[in-house]
């Protein structure tokens, strides 16, 4: 995905969330992808909650989140991040904080493939 593809595909993302998308994209640096989970998620709050990402990361159907949401909210993720997460990796999450630190792994994992 090239930077024109992120802008586009990510255009309704916040700056700083797309800016770590673009380094993590070059770096595939661990510690973006709080910063990408915790944006992305807050694209999915009503705008008067979106101050409260950090709280929401806390459970997977924070604030009314919907399971389509949630699963606009993954598919969003693994876009970021082009990673997949399985179906058994799916089931065994109880919030977005096992969401970032199952992702945060397989980027490590994936580092130490190089």
């Amino acid at each position: 995905m090239n930077e024109s593809d992120i802008d586009e595909r990510f255009l309704n993302l916040n700056s700083q969330t797309v800016d770590a998308i673009r380094e993590y994209r070059k770096t595939h640096k661990p510690e973006l992808v709080q910063t990408i989970v915790t944006g992305i998620v807050e694209k999915y709050l009503p705008p008067d909650m979106r101050d409260r990402a950090p709280e929401a990361m806390k459970s997977l159907n924070a604030f009314g989140i919907e399971s389509v949401t949630l699963m606009e909210i993954i598919l969003d993720i693994q876009d970021a991040l082009g990673l997949d997460i399985t179906d058994n990796e799916l089931r065994g999450l109880k919030n977005f904080d096992d969401a970032t630190n199952l992702l945060r792994g397989k980027v490590q994992a994936l580092a130490g493939q190089s």
